[in-house]
């Protein structure tokens, strides 16, 4: 069983994939409220201070903002030994 990871977030953009120029193509999520998720780690690309880049259906990435810091995150993870520095 993959693990999982609980956050409040909010969606912030969509990416759904490029043009035939090689510009990416987005849509702006626009979610203002923060709510709980549970999410499945192999699901997370990546963290930065704020955001999460998070693999979604159809081959899209959606941008999350999360309560928290990257510290916290980063913590998270060393405590469940999911974090190799």
């Amino acid at each position: 069983m993959s693990p999982y990871f609980t956050a409040r977030i909010r969606a912030r953009t969509i990416m759904i994939g490029y043009d035939a120029d090689g510009n990416r193509i987005t849509r702006p999520a626009n979610k203002t409220e923060y709510v709980e998720k549970v999410i499945k780690l192999d699901r997370i690309l990546s963290f930065t201070d704020d955001h999460l880049f998070v693999a979604c259906p159809h081959d899209t990435v959606e941008v999350w903002d999360y309560e928290g810091d990257l510290s916290t995150v980063k913590q998270f993870l060393s405590d469940r030994n999911l974090l190799i520095a």
